[in-house]
């Protein structure tokens, strides 16, 4: 039997890939120290993410932080792969904390590389990076603004979407998207200059009903906690922006294809950043978000706009070619629109205990006919 070590394993995507991993019969060990609860407080606590996986018999929860060499290293000595996700996920926090940030996402990543290169260099390493890695140099793009209907939306008048031949420097980050290209390109390095197999992901809005989002990361599931609740909402830089999602089942797809099957370069080396996101069929603004969810609650949201944040992403839709050049069997993802707005309402009624019946299940594949 295979053995895997997941680290953010109670995570959104951490526990998906959890799931998948122990699905196609591998050892997981779960690595995990729960600082999401103390960085965004008591809601982001993802303890109750893995309990569907403590009682299998191939799963071993580890709690440890990535920079315990004496826990991290006897479990690299015996592994068959690394999917590394545990990470500080927001841009906004970690203008607030930027050693921690950097401590944890730009050395964390160092530190298990580092331990891999000394004790199992023949491994494939995952990393899930991010797209804010690119900064805000996808802002430098002209946009036209969309007003038709519900659809209320930026869009780009050059491209389609953007491909991992975007520019990452001589924009602004924030320290996350920092910390975060800085580990992104030791990964990189680690391949092609100590051959060892890595890969990394730039994901962008991943989601799915075990986020446990906050207003500072998990813009989906917090804007549909909040109506729900009659809550009011704070629209960060207006409601036209736009980003692509993907269900955390279908990252968790892309990991373990990976993994499976590391593809190399044209050079031969690995080190390859994948851009990884629900591309333009799962694209929507915030305007059409809240637009959505009312259609599918009935309910009326109460939100208004506030100040941009710093850094932040006026459009985001991901060119996912290189990765279906690479994997052609990948149709792309399973979970469109509708399944993933319907999935997180639900699991917020049923959590909250709501009286709320949904609607219109087939709203985006309706509107878009």
């Amino acid at each position: 039997m295979k053995n895997v070590i997941i680290t953010g394993s109670s995570g959104l995507i951490g526990s998906a890939c959890v799931e998948k991993f122990l699905k196609e019969g591998w050892h997981v060990n779960g690595v995990d120290n729960f600082t999401r609860e103390k960085l965004f407080g008591k809601e982001a606590d993802t303890h109750g993410n893995l309990d569907s996986v403590k009682k299998e018999k191939n799963f071993t929860n580890i709690e440890s932080d990535i920079r315990n060499n004496e826990v991290i290293t006897p479990l690299i000595k015996e592994a068959d792969a690394i999917v590394h996700l545990a990470a500080q996920p927001s841009h906004p926090r970690s203008l607030e904390i930027p050693m921690e940030d950097f401590q944890i996402n730009a050395f964390g990543t160092l530190n298990l590389l580092e331990l891999t290169r000394k004790y199992n260099p023949d491994i494939p390493f995952a990393y899930m990076s991010s797209n804010k890695v690119y900064g805000d140099y996808p802002n430098f793009y002209n946009y036209t603004t969309i007003e038709n209907g519900v659809y209320r939306r930026y869009e780009n008048t050059a491209l389609e979407s953007f491909d991992e031949y975007l520019p990452i420097d001589g924009c602004g980050h924030t320290p996350f998207g920092v910390s975060k290209a800085a580990a992104d390109m030791y990964c990189q390095e680690y391949a092609i200059n100590y051959g060892m197999t890595t890969a990394t992901f730039r994901g962008g809005c991943l989601i799915g009903s075990h986020q446990k989002a906050v207003e500072m990361h998990g813009f989906l599931g917090f804007f549909t906690k909040q109506i729900l609740l009659k809550n009011k909402l704070f629209v960060y830089g207006g409601g036209y922006r736009v980003r692509d999602n993907i269900h955390s089942s279908d990252v968790a797809e892309v990991l373990y294809r990976w993994v499976t099957k590391p593809v190399p370069s044209q050079t031969g080396k690995f080190g390859k950043p994948y851009n990884l996101g629900g591309m333009r069929a799962n694209s929507v603004s915030i305007y059409e978000t809240i637009a959505a969810i009312e259609a599918k609650t009935g309910l009326k949201a109460n939100f208004e706009n506030a100040p941009e944040r710093e850094s932040d992403h006026l459009w985001w839709i991901s060119n996912m070619s290189r990765f279906k050049n690479d994997y052609p069997e990948w149709k792309g993802p399973k979970k469109d629109l509708d399944y993933i707005f319907n999935e997180l309402l639900q699991n917020w009624i049923d959590l909250l205990h709501l009286n709320v019946t949904l609607k219109e299940p087939h709203y985006f594949q309706e509107l878009r006919k």
